[in-house]
């Protein structure tokens, strides 16, 4: 369980670094712990111009779970400032399941990892 949780707080590190990465200056993050699994609600602005950017993280982020790819390289994530998309990838492939709204400037995502 220690590693489950790790992995979650790893995971919304990484969506903090990107949003930063594109401009936000606000952030809302609500994970909650079910039997099942564990649900995280992740909203934020981000600059405009980054609207591109933004949207491919939705590419990312539904590619469905892997654990083999997390397993192997979980522990590597989070050199501090954001760098590319692979750690992008690396959350999609620790997620089951990724809900991605943007509108102009904002993002709003729900994530959930089973147990």
């Amino acid at each position: 369980m220690l590693f489950t949780r790790k992995k979650i707080t790893t995971i919304v590190d990484e969506l903090t670094t990107f949003f930063f990465s594109v401009g936000s200056d606000d952030m809302v993050v609500k994970i909650k712990q079910k039997p099942e699994g564990f649900h995280i609600f992740f909203a934020s602005n981000f600059d405009v111009k980054m609207q591109k950017t933004v949207e491919h993280l939705e590419e990312n982020l539904t590619r469905g779970r892997a654990p083999e790819i997390e397993e192997s390289y979980w522990g590597l994530n989070g050199s501090g400032d954001f760098q590319d998309e692979n750690e992008l990838i690396l959350i999609g492939a620790m997620i089951d399941s990724a809900q991605v709204e943007i509108c102009e400037g904002y993002a709003t995502l729900n994530l959930f990892r089973a147990s």
